[in-house]
């Protein structure tokens, strides 16, 4: 017989009534990764629109950790009636398959000996056990983020303590002493770059950190849930801000790093999402009137359509992106891929080819979404 894990602060819940400021948070943050993450290189460089190279952060890093604190948000909200563990052990299976498929599609091989093993999908599988397991015992949202500060504080202090011997005291690619716990885990030659670069941004030790990430979505998430009444979004707006400021502390001790996921990073995600969710709260949430019945209605579709559709359109950009990439056809006699046939013809009229290419792809999948949304076909893992 299921077993159905019991809430600290039970919920009466009449009608179950969608939460649309995390509708909408998910549909920004979707939106503009498929904008952001399709950008090609090309003559002219946008450096905030790309990913920093290693200490630093720029727009497109807080996507990623965003959307991975908007995961823990929507598990709070899906379990706030209990967990069933043999749907969590069933998603769990299917996010890892469905991850070494992306992953076979994105980096296009077969080469299972090299093949990588971990990956964002994979990811998500470990937070989501863990993360159920941790709120199995506590449910309080003080004390989740409590959880989530202490293993923020303490990755950073191994991090600090390993990245002695290394270049100014602190991790570099080349010099990162917790590469060898993914290499132990999962084989050298199955990590991010067949392990060239010393560092996996989803691996085994960056999970740890990552989880963090979910604690905080998951408090979030049991203070829209249980401050109905009040409205959460001042004590969500609250806390934005003192994380925030507490990353900008780690910041001088442990910079901003994605590919280490350090505490300043983490934290800054996590502020950065709590104080969208307060905005959104308030606009969205917080009035009497359905948002759908007021003039905000297609700002609410459009987001939705992205929100609701969220992991089909953040995976699916990536492995369409690639078939474009490794797919060519003849031009004037010169084989090219189709990326940068598409590329070449947005030349011939746009002033800024690739940032038009980015939008095309925007609009390819916002399409995508609104069919979607209208035949309420949603990609559910």
């Amino acid at each position: 017989m299921e077993q159905v894990q019991p809430l600290e602060e039970p919920i009466q819940v009449k009608k179950k009534k969608r939460v649309y400021s995390l509708d909408m948070l998910r549909g920004i943050i979707v939106a503009l990764s498929v904008f952001l993450s399709t950008i090609p290189y090309g003559k002219i460089e946008y450096p905030f629109f790309r990913h920093a190279e290693w200490y630093g952060v720029t727009l497109i890093d807080i996507i990623l950790p965003t959307f991975i604190t908007i995961f823990g948000v929507s598990m709070a909200i899906a379990y706030q009636r209990g967990v069933k563990w043999e749907k969590i052990l069933k998603r769990t299976v299917r996010l890892i398959v469905y991850g070494v498929i992306f992953t076979i599609i994105v980096e296009w091989t077969l080469d299972f000996p090299t093949l990588r093993l971990s990956g964002v999908l994979q990811m998500f599988a470990l937070l989501g056990i863990v993360t159920v397991l941790i709120t199995k015992f506590v449910q309080s949202p003080w004390k989740l983020m409590l959880i989530a500060l202490l293993v923020s504080s303490l990755y950073g202090g191994l991090i600090l303590q390993s990245g002695q011997s290394c270049e100014g005291g602190l991790p570099q690619p080349d010099c990162n002493p917790f590469h060898m716990i993914d290499s132990a885990v999962f084989g050298e030659a199955h990590l991010y770059h067949e392990g060239e670069r010393g560092y996996d941004p989803e691996g085994l030790v960056t999970s740890l950190s990552a989880l963090s990430n979910v604690l905080f979505g998951y408090a979030f998430g049991r203070l829209i849930l249980t401050r109905k009444k009040t409205g959460a979004w001042r004590e969500l707006l609250g806390i934005g801000i003192v994380l925030i400021v507490l990353s900008l502390v780690w910041d001088h001790f442990l910079p901003y790093n994605k590919r280490l996921w350090t505490p300043a990073f983490a934290l800054l995600a996590a502020g950065f999402a709590s104080s969208m969710l307060s905005v959104l709260y308030l606009i969205f949430d917080k009035r009497k009137v359905d948002a759908k019945e007021t003039a905000l209605k297609p700002v609410v579709w459009f987001l939705e359509a992205y929100g609701r559709n969220s992991f089909l359109i953040y995976f699916g950009k990536f492995m369409l992106g690639s078939v474009l990439i490794h797919l060519s056809v003849m031009d004037d006699g010169i084989e090219k891929s189709l990326s940068r046939v598409i590329n070449e013809w947005m030349g011939t009229f746009a002033p800024h080819p690739q940032l038009a290419y980015g939008l095309l792809n925007l609009l390819f999948w916002t399409i995508v979404a609104f069919i979607c949304h209208r035949k309420k076909w949603y990609l559910k893992v």
